[in-house]
């Protein structure tokens, strides 16, 4: 497997987010996995990125959020804020 680098910029992160997004009829599970992992690459991009920090650290806690909403349909005794 590949050694993951992290986004240099906020446009890098989109990139390959993009890349690497599931099929529009995807499992729930894998969507929320893409989600968690969007967090995670955003938030690395928003410590590259200094120019655009705030627009990445939204687009982490956007991503998180969606993946926390898609986990709770999946298991409604998740606490959704976890």
């Amino acid at each position: 497997m590949a050694k993951q680098v992290a986004p240099s910029s906020l446009f890098e992160a989109h990139e390959a987010l993009w890349r690497r997004r599931p099929a529009h009829d995807a499992a729930p599970a894998e969507w929320a996995a893409f989600h968690r992992h969007s967090a995670e690459v955003y938030a690395a991009a928003a410590k590259a990125d200094v120019a655009n920090r705030q627009e990445a650290s939204q687009y982490a806690v956007f991503a998180i959020r969606r993946a926390r909403e898609i986990e709770h349909r999946l298991d409604p005794t998740l606490d959704c804020e976890a």
